[in-house]
């Protein structure tokens, strides 16, 4: 088949939804699809991120850019001949050409809408993000031959929740995966170690995830007023991530008088992060908001064999299972984010407990056969389109 694949952002930028686009990308294209990645050019590296897989990057030239939205209403010219479309969802800027072309050509245009989150902000863009969730998106999921969601609890819980109530056939659960090759258990390196001057009898927090604006949501100034709880126990967080933000964060970090119990990373590349999964005691997303959906990271860090500690949001609860792998605390609640860190950290024999159950969860996750999984919704609905041509109802 012939796939195109539609995302707002795309590697070397980091974020959950352009890692999964580009994972659908690399497992169909390993599974001898042709796959195109259709993406706003925001000048980035020229490095798509897709390694040895042999699918293509069409950085597309936005008309108007808003930090991670873009205008690229030529899309919509570009869509003709794919067996199948997938829009990763949201997208601004670019999800309105493909619904109009979808009206247009009905059921000639097959599409998959990958629904990845929610958005909130505040100001004149929360009032965009709010129009825009009551009047596009159950236009768009309605439109769509199948929504993948990345578990029912969130679609339940999100702006896809009326759709997905009135039609949950149309819906399909189907997590990120983890590459468990490269995502494996191990030593702890003490040459990194060695690099940020962590003591051996030092615990270490880890964070991972991006410190700009668009990733405002992951909780960064609530982790950091949390850590003020343990920054005189032995132990030390270890934030990874780059962004326009990143320097804001090392500030509060200061006027909350944190000094070295916070380290911010050197830049890390994708070869070098399972290691600081298999550094780190425990690993943390304190996110704040259903702008989380899953959280990618924890099935990397449990696939490391790292406990976690994660928000109780919809979505994200649904990976951690409290007292095996890890443990939830209310989101936005920094106090109860101490609660639940400190006991992993000063608790060997629990801490060892969790790290076992987190190694086989994260078997459930693994990535060829999620890919498959994925295989199988691009497969149907590529039949379901070539019955109804053969029928003779496929549209105009």
């Amino acid at each position: 088949m012939r796939l195109g694949l539609i995302v707002s952002t795309f590697p070397p930028y980091q974020g959950g939804m352009g890692n999964m686009a580009c994972s659908y990308a690399t497992g169909l294209a390993r599974r001898g699809h042709r796959v195109e990645v259709l993406t706003p050019d925001y000048g980035e590296a020229d490095d798509d991120g897709a390694g040895a897989a042999p699918f293509a990057v069409r950085r597309l030239k936005p008309w108007l850019r808003v930090r991670n939205s873009a205008f690229v209403p030529q899309l919509a010219a570009l869509l003709g001949g794919f067996d199948v479309v997938d829009l990763h969802y949201p997208f601004y800027g670019g999800a309105e050409a493909v619904f109009l072309l979808k009206s247009l050509r009905r059921r000639a245009l097959p599409l998959i809408v990958n629904y990845q989150m929610d958005n909130f902000a505040g100001g004149a863009a929360g009032l965009a993000f709010k129009a825009n969730a009551a009047f596009l998106t159950p236009r768009i999921l309605r439109a769509a031959d199948k929504v993948i969601v990345t578990s029912t609890d969130y679609a339940a819980h999100s702006a896809a929740a009326r759709t997905f109530a009135a039609n949950p056939a149309k819906f399909a659960a189907i997590t990120p995966g983890v590459d468990r090759g490269r995502f494996s258990p191990g030593p702890k390196s003490a040459a990194l170690a060695g690099r940020y001057g962590f003591a051996a009898d030092e615990k270490i927090a880890l964070f991972v995830g991006g410190l700009d604006r668009a990733h405002a949501f992951k909780g960064v100034g609530l982790l950091l007023e949390a850590w003020r709880g343990l920054a005189a126990d032995r132990a030390r967080l270890l934030l990874v991530g780059k962004g326009d933000l990143r320097e804001d964060y090392r500030r509060a970090a200061e006027r909350l008088g944190l000094g070295r119990s916070v380290v911010f990373a050197d830049p890390v590349g994708p070869a070098e992060l399972p290691d600081y999964y298999r550094l780190a005691d425990l690993v943390v997303l304190p996110s704040t908001d259903s702008s989380e959906a899953f959280g990618i990271v924890l099935i990397e860090a449990m696939a490391c064999g790292a406990p976690v500690l994660a928000s109780d949001l919809p979505g994200v609860r649904s990976v951690v299972e409290p007292g095996r792998n890890g443990f939830l605390f209310r989101a936005r609640d920094a106090a109860d984010l101490l609660d639940k860190a400190r006991p992993i950290l000063i608790n060997e024999e629990l801490r060892r407990s969790l790290a076992a159950g987190a190694r086989e969860a994260a078997a459930r996750y693994d990535q060829e056969t999620i890919w498959d999984r994925v295989e199988a919704v691009f497969l149907e609905v590529a039949g379901g389109m070539s019955a109804r041509r053969r029928r003779g109802d496929g549209g105009s």
